[in-house]
C-alpha cells in the first residue's frame, strides 16, 4: 500500500491502486513526477490526471499503458484538454476552500479575541463557564481551520506571506485592545480586511498559476 507521508503532497481525489503491478506503475509515475515538477500543487494535479486516466480506462474495460519513456509522457499530459480541465476543476476547489477556511478563521478568531478581552476586564456576556465553553469551541475550530489553510498554502509554496500578515493581524487586534476602550472593538474589522487582501492574492495567483 503506498504510503502517504512518503508523498505528503499527495491529495488524490480517485481511487488508488492497492496492489501489484497497478501500485508499482503509479509509485514510478510518483517518482518522475517528483523528479520532473518541483510544485507540490501541480503535482498532485499530474498524480490525480493520471489515477483519473486509470479509472476511466477501467471503466471502458481497456488498460492505460505508459510510454517507456515516462518522463516524456508526463510532460505531455499537461497539452491534453482533460488535464486542463482537471486543473481548472481543482484550482476552483482549492479557491473554495481558502475562502470558506478565511471566513471560519475570522469568525473564531474574533471569537477568541472577544473571550481573551473578557477574561482581562472581567466581564463576561453571560458567565465565565458559558463564555469559556465558547470559546474553546472557537479555538477548535479556528485550529483545525488554520491547519488546512496552511497546507493548502504550502501545496502552493505561498505560505510565508500570508503567516505574516495573519500574525501582524492578530498582533494589532490584541494591541488595539489592551489601549482602547472596552466599548471598542476593532478586531473584526482587521480581521475581515486581512482575510479580503489574503483572498485577492491568492486568487490572483491562482489565475496566473
Amino acid at each position: 500500500m503506498i504510503d502517504l507521508k512518503q508523498y505528503s503532497w499527495l491529495n488524490p481525489h480517485h481511487p488508488m491502486p492497492t496492489a501489484g503491478d497497478e501500485e508499482r506503475q503509479f509509485i514510478d509515475v510518483l517518482k518522475v513526477i517528483e523528479k520532473k515538477e518541483p510544485n507540490p500543487a501541480l503535482r498532485n494535479i499530474y498524480a490525480n490526471y493520471y489515477l483519473e486516466q486509470v479509472e476511466k480506462a477501467k471503466e471502458e474495460g481497456l488498460e492505460w499503458k505508459l510510454d517507456k519513456n515516462l518522463g516524456k509522457e508526463v510532460r505531455s499530459w499537461a497539452k491534453s484538454q482533460s488535464f486542463k480541465k482537471m486543473k481548472e476543476n481543482l484550482l476552483k476547489e482549492d479557491k473554495a476552500k481558502f475562502q470558506l477556511t478565511g471566513i471560519v478563521i475570522v469568525v473564531t478568531g474574533t471569537l477568541i479575541l472577544f473571550f481573551l478581552r473578557a477574561i482581562l476586564a472581567q466581564q463576561f456576556v453571560v458567565n465565565f463557564s458559558v463564555d469559556a465553553i465558547v470559546g474553546a469551541i472557537a479555538l477548535v475550530f479556528f485550529y483545525r481551520n488554520m491547519k488546512i489553510k496552511i497546507r493548502l498554502l504550502k501545496s502552493y509554496e505561498q505560505l510565508k506571506d500570508y503567516v505574516y500578515m495573519d500574525v501582524a493581524s492578530f498582533v494589532m487586534c490584541i494591541l488595539l485592545k489592551m489601549w482602547l476602550p472596552v466599548m471598542f472593538d476593532a478586531s473584526l474589522v482587521i480581521l475581515v480586511i486581512s482575510y479580503y487582501v489574503q483572498r485577492r492574492k491568492f486568487e490572483k495567483y491562482l489565475k496566473g498559476f
